[in-house]
């Protein structure tokens, strides 16, 4: 059922006839678009320039086709009046794109929502569409954690997802600002942030990191190298294990020589083909 605007609404007497026929539709309104304000609380902060565009085209085209969705917000104005605002709980990237079409008025459907329904409908919607980056829906499950109290599993259920997933994306808060960035310019995928974590140095992360960017790993590259390049705590100081591994080989003059962590103990394993092939090794180190 479609309305001018809030202003001038449908008559009651056919409001109430339209009502009894169909209880279940919304009303849809047409607003002025710079009524409407972004969703303070919307998790993408980021919209592609390129698709908006190609978006804008077909509104010139076609119109608006599906309303946004958004709520109704009253302030006071200096004089003492009141005006009403539209914020935006679904349907930014519509809303950018009729504006970058010169519309005038796009069609609204009006929901009262509270600040967590409204943090809720955005990220449901960007989720849905799959292209909302992996840091910024990080940080919107974790504002759901710890404004609203959510648990993890609930916001699994929210979004479709498992709880091990919403586990793993919030990890991705703890990589530092140059790796978010490059997840969010979509220089690395969040295949490669989760592989990176494995590496709990930071130095070694960064290094790796920059590998990445450099050679154009894979994600099953990091991943293996990650696994390699593990530090080792000795007496409280951490050392490379690819590093320490290199030195040792120099130093007994042999390359199958490999440094393994089991539980709380270190092994040193080196790998011999035959008993003479090892005769031969004692008898080189013996003899130095």
């Amino acid at each position: 059922m479609i309305g001018k605007g809030l202003e001038s609404l449908i008559p009651k007497k056919e409001q109430n006839k339209e009502a009894s026929r169909e209880p279940a539709k919304d009303f849809i309104f047409w607003i002025e678009i710079d009524k409407i304000k972004p969703n303070p609380l919307q998790p993408r902060k980021e919209f592609d320039e390129q698709e908006l565009s190609s978006l804008s085209e077909s509104i010139k085209k076609y119109g608006l086709l599906q309303p946004i969705i958004a709520n109704k917000v009253e302030m006071r104005t200096p004089s003492g009046g009141m005006v009403a605002e539209y914020q935006i709980i679904a349907g930014e990237r519509r809303w950018r794109a009729s504006k970058k079409a010169g519309l005038r008025q796009i069609p609204v459907i009006i929901k009262e929502r509270s600040n967590q329904e409204k943090l809720e409908m955005a990220l449901i919607e960007n989720v849905q569409r799959k292209d909302l980056n992996a840091v910024d829906k990080a940080k919107a499950f974790e504002r759901l954690r710890s404004e609203f109290g959510l648990l993890d599993r609930e916001i699994a259920q929210m979004v479709g997802a498992s709880r091990e997933a919403v586990v793993n994306t919030l990890r991705i808060l703890s990589l530092s600002e140059e790796i978010k960035n490059a997840l969010r310019g979509e220089k690395i995928s969040e295949g490669h942030a989760r592989a990176l974590l494995g590496v709990k140095d930071e130095r070694e992360r960064k290094n790796l990191f920059d590998e990445i960017l450099k050679n154009n790993y894979s994600v099953r590259e990091v991943e293996k190298k990650a696994k390699s390049n593990k530090s080792i705590k000795i007496d409280k100081t951490i050392i490379n294990k690819e590093f320490l591994e290199k030195k040792l080989k120099e130093l007994f003059g042999y390359n199958r020589i490999k440094l393994e962590k089991k539980r709380d103990k270190i092994q040193f394993v080196a790998d011999f083909e035959s008993e003479e092939e090892i005769k031969g090794w004692i008898k080189k180190i013996m003899h130095r």
